[in-house]
């Protein structure tokens, strides 16, 4: 009878305990999908559990937030951040959980102490989108040999990188992510300007032609460029549901790279500028960059960086063509061809001017978005009217072929506003000139594109997912600004190379599960994609 009992009662408890058991399953279910009226379809892939999202505006909130690492820095010294400091960059779900105000437990190592510091955040970027910039910082060890961030007792090791204490040249212009790159010729006329003028590009390349990245890379053993590795954002082991990351991001995180060049350089650059490959300034008064924002800045005491605005500008890139077309310009088939003092010659400008770019003071920035960052006051900005930034984008072919949606912009062009001076045109010639008649750069110049295949393609996906509505119809746009879903074909006669990593994950963590990469490299294998 007794052991009737007892089994019983070991009976009754067993099947409350798979009660509970299900109905917390269920409950944990339940949080994933009661924030919105849309119903959400999660698969199952080999390494992911990605919650489908087709049209960009779903705001559920997942019991975990994920947040893939793009870089962490460590700095022995620093003017703005302290000593033994450290600074990273993600692009993290901040809507599955607040990050307004998420501060960080950071674990940092020496061979003989460990230290425990919490690193405070901010964010960079628009509200709508999934998954937004953020860069973290604190303080730590000195000699520090390794970081692990903590949450409720489990912790991740996430590597690190020393800051750069030296620059190739006072000024470094930060180039926005290039994927499926094909214009060599903006990178020409972009490289060589910034050279005349005491730059230096430091360019993130997520896919380009390969003719084109052999090109950039003759030009980095130069000394004119650095090339940086901009990756897909990728989880290799998930335990959680999460937004596919990509998909969720402003402009493939183009502010995650803005603000990775700022933490590289924060104490080897005079300055730092953020521009894409087609925004090219030329200065107005002085023989220099430096030059120039140094006198800028002296004029408007209390002020700490310079904002400049982007001019529409029309050009022709061959010298086959009689006339242009609205914002659109002639690709030289060949570098032989290419000519800069014939390219000024055919430049015209616009009235039109765009929302602007910024060049800062380090010291003044610890991150920033695509325009400026939303963490420095604008107030303490020089708004520079002249010069403005030569804006260049969509080109067409010596065939005529075209782009007809840019038609839609109805921007007029008329005689050339910015002052390029004529020794500085000279001057840039001759380096041009010394620099395809390399044996190593006229081997390889018969292979670069002779027109371009993939601008068109995108353009396009970028006017139909944003600018159409934002600039054209002006009805607004409720999702995240995103082009992933931009579908470009491979071609057989041109291939890419492209960015690539060792991709880990680390254990599941709450709120904030962290992903990251090592030892990236470049690949032939992925082809020409974002």
């Amino acid at each position: 009878m007794r052991w009737l009992v007892n089994h019983k009662q070991r009976l009754i408890i067993t099947v409350v305990f798979y009660f509970v058991v299900l109905l917390l399953i269920s409950t944990r279910k339940n949080s994933i999908y009661k924030y919105s009226t849309e119903t959400y379809t999660m698969y199952n892939t080999s390494s992911s559990l990605v919650v489908s999202d087709p049209t960009g505006t779903f705001r559920a909130k997942l019991p975990v937030s994920h947040a893939f690492i793009n870089s962490v820095y460590y700095y022995p010294t620093s003017k703005s951040l302290g000593e033994n400091a450290i600074a990273f960059t993600m692009a993290i779900d901040h809507h599955s959980n607040n990050m307004g105000h998420h501060t960080f437990n950071v674990l940092g190592y020496n061979s003989t102490n460990m230290i425990k510091s919490i690193a405070t955040a901010q964010t960079e970027g628009i509200s709508r989108c999934q998954y937004t910039t953020m860069m973290a910082r604190t303080n730590t060890l000195s000699r520090l040999e390794k970081i692990e961030i903590e949450s409720n007792g489990v912790s991740v090791e996430v590597p690190f990188k020393l800051a750069r204490y030296t620059a190739p040249k006072p000024v470094i212009i930060c180039i926005s992510p290039q994927f499926a790159a094909e214009q060599w010729q903006l990178f020409v006329m972009h490289v060589h300007a910034a050279n005349r003028f005491g730059g230096h590009l430091h360019i993130y390349l997520t896919s380009i032609i390969e003719s084109y990245f052999d090109l950039m890379k003759e030009y980095e053993r130069q000394g004119y460029i650095t090339l940086d590795y901009w990756l897909r954002m990728k989880f290799a082991k998930p335990r959680t549901p999460y937004f596919e990351p990509n998909e969720n991001v402003e402009w493939r995180n183009q502010a995650g790279a803005q603000t990775d060049c700022l933490l590289q350089y924060k104490e080897a650059a005079e300055y730092i500028a953020f521009f894409d490959m087609d925004d090219i300034l030329f200065p107005k008064d002085f023989p220099t960059y430096l030059e120039e924002f140094n006198a800028v800045l002296h004029a408007n005491p209390g002020k700490n960086y310079l904002f400049y605005g982007r001019r529409e500008h029309e050009f022709v890139k061959g010298k086959f063509v009689f006339f242009f077309y609205n914002d659109q310009f002639i690709s030289a088939s060949t570098l032989s061809e290419f000519s800069f003092t014939e390219l000024v010659q055919s430049l015209r400008s616009s009235q039109t001017v765009k929302r602007g770019k910024v060049v800062v003071r380090p010291e003044a920035y610890n991150s920033t978005w695509i325009h400026n960052s939303k963490h420095v006051s604008f107030a303490t900005s020089v708004q520079v009217t002249s010069p403005t930034l030569v804006h260049v984008q969509l080109p067409v072919d010596k065939n005529g072929k075209r782009n007809h949606s840019r038609d839609l912009w109805k921007i007029e062009f008329g005689p050339l506003i910015e002052k390029i001076r004529e020794n500085d045109i000279k001057a840039i010639e001759e380096d041009i000139y010394r620099i395809k008649n390399l044996t190593t750069v006229s081997s390889l110049a018969p292979f670069l594109p002779s027109s371009d295949f993939y601008l068109p393609i995108v353009f396009k996906c970028y006017f139909d997912s944003f600018y159409k509505d934002t600039f054209v119809t002006k009805i607004g746009v409720p999702r995240c600004p995103n082009a992933d879903v931009c579908v470009l074909p491979q071609r057989e006669e041109y291939k890419c190379i492209h960015s690539d990593a060792e991709y880990y994950s680390g254990p599941d963590m709450q709120p904030v599960t962290y992903h990251f990469t090592t030892n990236s490299f470049w690949s032939k294998d992925i082809g020409c994609y974002q």
